[in-house]
């Protein structure tokens, strides 16, 4: 019982700040939504944009958080200072990099993803905004990596729930009151990020090193492997989007509502995730497998009980949730195909996560990145393909090759472990 406390000592408010970043978009999409159905899309799009840059700062964290974590298990505060001083280096580097391309391209970026002038343009001024200020994101995923790691847990999570709450409110006074429209919405949003990265910074209770000009290779090998699985699932993403958008429009629709609805079912998932990278990495420091195996089954039992509930709630309770997105039967069917798949595909999901976890938390980003190319690439848009433009299977068989990805994921990495486990000590 004192592991699974320890695990959700970090994995609770882990669960609760991936929950109010998701909120955090939803807010702004409902409110751009009171400016008309061009400002919705376009908003739609560069928070399609936007998702890709959080999955490289999150994958970032990750990294950070195991990089970190080994020198706090040896109560190293040296090693700490200069690691988390390489870590925020890079973020900063990072953000530099697609800021200056929102910038420079968001417009342009798009136009490429096939939306219309008038949506691009409108798209375009908020991802200008937003994305030209990605630092002040970066910034709060990497301070609270850092903090987590460092044993501070529960901050991060009170800081994302302010910058949820001044950002309603600020959006709002800029759309009701002030009538900004989407630069209003957007100027919302830096400014409750920019509060909660300074609130983060001054909280820091570890001293900085100087900086230096070159980069950490380690936390490079950790960063961009990390970084390179949350890409190839991203850009996978958009391909199995194309295969959805051949089976029409009312099936669009309802699989945009059901992933919206199942979206929930990863957050406790992704929350002990972040807990399994810290707990690992501080214990692999000492060569400490026995602990290490034990937070692996705690991990798999407590991420499949509670996705396992998340899911069957959706699922009981479906017909309503989906009622409140639309009333077409058309979409309301494929609504109601994605909360089945998704619940049916919970174990195999489960397991990937926690052990994408685990080989991060481990130093070895790399398993994770071969598995999911692999299983992305191959089995899911492969089979995807045959299952939708060769057999017709529609939609149940773009969710059917999903389900056998993280099935091959899951098993790959799951035994990659347990074959690296059975030569460490017992």
């Amino acid at each position: 019982m004192k592991l699974y406390r320890e695990i959700l000592h970090i994995a609770l408010p882990a669960m609760v700040e991936n929950l109010l970043q998701f909120l955090m978009g939803m807010v702004d999409s409902y409110l751009v939504a009171f400016l008309g159905l061009v400002a919705l899309s376009g908003v739609s799009l560069a928070n399609n944009i936007m998702a890709v840059y959080q999955a490289i700062f999150i994958a970032l964290g990750a990294a950070l958080s195991s990089y970190l974590a080994a020198s706090v298990g040896k109560r190293d505060i040296h090693a700490l200072s200069q690691k988390a001083t390489e870590g925020l280096k890079l973020t900063v580097l990072l953000s530099l990099l697609l800021g200056i391309l929102s910038l420079v391209w968001g417009q342009q970026l798009l136009l490429w993803l096939g939306a219309e002038a008038s949506v691009a343009r409108a798209g375009g001024l908020y991802l200008f905004l937003v994305g030209g200020s990605i630092l002040t994101l970066g910034l709060m995923t990497s301070l609270g990596a850092i903090l987590r790691a460092t044993g501070q847990v529960r901050l991060p999570m009170y800081v994302s729930l302010l910058s949820n709450l001044l950002n309603a409110l600020f959006s709002a006074v800029a759309v009701f009151f002030l009538d900004a429209g989407i630069a209003g919405v957007a100027w919302g949003t830096i400014l409750a990020r920019l509060i909660g990265a300074i609130i983060l910074w001054r909280s820091l209770r570890l001293p900085l090193a100087k900086p230096t000009w070159g980069l950490d290779r380690k936390l490079l090998r950790l960063a961009l492997p990390a970084a390179g699985e949350r890409l190839m699932m991203r850009a996978g993403d958009v391909v199995v989007v194309g295969l959805i958008v051949s089976l029409g429009t009312a099936v669009v629709a309802g699989n945009a509502i059901g992933e919206t609805l199942t979206q929930f079912n990863y957050m406790p998932a992704l929350g002990i995730a972040t807990a399994s990278i810290i707990l690992v990495a501080r214990e692999k420091s000492s060569d400490n497998w026995t602990k290490i195996r034990a937070v692996v089954k705690a991990s798999f039992f407590l991420s499949l009980l509670s996705m396992t509930a998340v899911g069957l709630l959706i699922f009981l309770g479906q017909s309503p949730l989906l009622a409140l997105y639309t009333s077409d039967a058309q979409a309301l069917a494929a609504g109601r195909l994605v909360i089945l798949y998704c619940l049916l595909g919970l174990p195999a999901t489960a397991g990937t996560l926690i052990f994408t976890a685990i080989w991060q938390g481990l130093g070895n980003a790399k398993l994770p990145f071969y598995a999911t190319t692999i299983g992305m690439w191959l089995v899911r848009i492969g089979l995807g393909y045959l299952f939708t433009q060769i057999w017709s299977w529609g939609l149940a068989g773009v969710w059917l090759a999903t389900i056998l990805d993280n099935v091959f994921r899951f098993g790959f990495l799951s035994i990659s472990f347990y074959h690296l486990s059975r030569k460490k000590p017992a």
